[in-house]
């Protein structure tokens, strides 16, 4: 079991436990993990005519698979948290393919003897990439007068200077699973749903208290690595993980009701298959939209399949 090494505690809030129950059965059968994601308008945004914020990305290969979902920030003054949204999804996939290539991880016990460290480094260089990745947009575009035209002068002096980088301002959950070990990472609201083995519908990652209502922190903080969360585990693997917008959350009445999203959406996948399950969520999520929060919904999951069940 991993503890947490206080240098580490200093910047993230993450736990490295075993917190799930330790029923996980010895399987003989062969299995694929599998990624989807899905991305809607949301509903009040199509009403006013907003653009969508979100966006959700994800990638499966023979030994890992990732699941990513990103939040721009609705307020007036996030004039580009739609470009900042999908720069953070593309920088973190970028980010976590080098990870694994570079790191050359190939065990749990090598994971375990420096997950720490790697997961430290492996936030710092999301961050940095967004960061990076959105100066160059902003200054190879600057803010035109029809993007700033119905922000308050207030509003307008807060992007002055290094405050550019707020207009880009977004959320971020990312979920790997691979063969020996699985690892969560969190910055503002959304939620992580995992189904253990023994079919608990579990929400390890830490949720920060500084995300109420309408308030969150974000990629565009600039203490944004201590207000990472995180969730590691080589010792309890999850059979599907789930990573959704504050929007899916909001929809739903309360803990229960988002986990039985997330049963149902299981049940149709294992029955259907991966793309059907899929097709019917596409359909799906705009109703959830427009009968629940109406903001922008976004889903990205892992799904572990044994082959003669995909």
């Amino acid at each position: 079991m991993m503890k947490v090494g206080s240098r580490l505690k200093s910047k993230l809030k993450g736990v490295f436990p075993g917190n799930f129950k330790n029923q996980k059965p010895e399987s003989s059968k062969p299995y694929i993990l599998q990624s989807f994601h899905s991305s809607v308008r949301g509903a009040s945004h199509i009403k006013t005519e907003k653009g969508c914020q979100d966006y959700a990305i994800s990638s499966s290969c023979g030994k890992y698979a990732v699941a990513i979902v990103c939040d721009g920030h609705g307020g007036e003054r996030y004039i580009r948290s739609n470009i900042g949204s999908r720069i953070a999804a593309e920088t973190c996939m970028k980010a976590i393919i080098d990870f694994f290539e570079n790191q050359n991880i190939k065990s749990e016990n090598e994971f375990g003897k420096k997950s720490e460290k790697v997961l430290t480094q492996l936030i710092a260089n999301i961050i940095f990439r967004w960061r990076e990745d959105t100066g160059k947009d902003f200054y190879s575009n600057p803010f035109t007068e029809a993007e700033t035209a119905k922000l308050s002068p207030g509003d307008k002096s807060k992007l002055d200077g290094d405050g550019w980088i707020k207009a880009y301002g977004t959320t971020l959950i990312a979920v790997v699973r691979a063969t020996d070990f699985w690892f969560g990472l969190h910055i503002g609201d959304g939620k992580c749903v995992v189904v253990s083995e023994n079919g608990e519908f579990l929400e390890p990652i830490p949720w920060d208290d500084k995300c109420f209502m309408n308030t969150t922190t974000s990629l565009c903080d600039s203490d944004a690595i201590a207000n990472f969360r995180y969730y590691f585990s080589n010792d309890d693997l999850p059979l599907a993980l789930f990573v959704g917008t504050d929007g899916i959350d909001d929809s739903f009445n309360g803990t229960q009701g988002l986990h039985s999203f997330y049963e149902s959406l299981l049940k149709t996948i294992k029955a259907k298959g991966i793309e059907e399950g899929v097709k019917d969520l596409n359909e799906y999520l705009p109703k959830v939209s427009e009968k629940g929060s109406g903001d922008d919904v976004s889903v990205a999951g892992i799904v572990c399949s044994t082959i003669d069940n995909k």
